[in-house]
């Protein structure tokens, strides 16, 4: 377990699966937003009392710039503690796993690319995504937005998806915009079906 500890493979999975999730967490917890405008108060407040404390303008850019690497060193830090305590996640499931397999013959799925009759990766992960990932509610509210933006402004979803040439207006930029955010979204659903597909090749190799 320590040398799985010490993988770089896990520090993949966390950098893979950090923003996303960060991301997802941010948008659906109103706890989290409350406490990063909190944040983001608390900081302006500091940068005005720096600015009324120290009025001479040379010190107070020493001062800021300081304050600034202490920040990005924390955030380092704090990075690296977020990483450590997911690896030790992924270990201690493993070593759960482990204990509830240890004395049963595990089932295993065979729904996996190297049960795959067809040696197409390609064509086995649209399979996959058909069954996991395009049917789920969030993706079929994320292709009914895109649906619906492309029939109203068909001009920006040319530029889209076949990069033509068109100038747009201020509505139809909008639109384009918007046709990006969405497709980054499905793009996310899309990577975290592969994360989860990925995990249960390893699970029932």
């Amino acid at each position: 377990m320590e040398e799985l500890f010490n993988k770089p493979i896990l520090d993949q999975m966390y950098e893979f699966r950090k923003e996303y999730f960060e991301q997802k967490v941010y948008n659906e917890n109103e706890n989290v937003k409350r406490l990063e405008i909190e944040l983001c108060d608390i900081g302006e407040e500091l940068n005005n009392l720096i600015k009324e404390l120290i009025t001479d303008v040379e010190n107070n850019d020493k001062v800021m710039k300081i304050l600034r690497k202490y920040e990005f060193k924390h955030n380092d830090i704090l990075n690296l503690w977020n990483c450590l305590y997911f690896k030790l996640g992924m270990i201690e499931s493993e070593k759960i796993r482990n204990e509830f397999f240890a004395n049963k013959v595990e089932k295993k799925d065979q729904d996996t690319f190297l049960n795959y009759d067809n040696n197409n990766f390609s064509e086995w992960l649209e399979e996959q995504k058909q069954k996991y990932t395009f049917n789920t509610d969030d993706y079929k509210e994320l292709n009914k937005r895109y649906r619906e933006i492309s029939e109203k402004y068909p001009n920006a979803t040319e530029v889209f998806e076949d990069l033509k040439p068109i100038v747009l207006n201020k509505e139809e930029m909008k639109a384009l915009l918007e046709l990006r955010k969405i497709d980054i979204e499905m793009g996310y659903l899309e990577k975290d079906l592969c994360f989860k597909l990925g995990m249960k090749e390893v699970i029932n190799f």
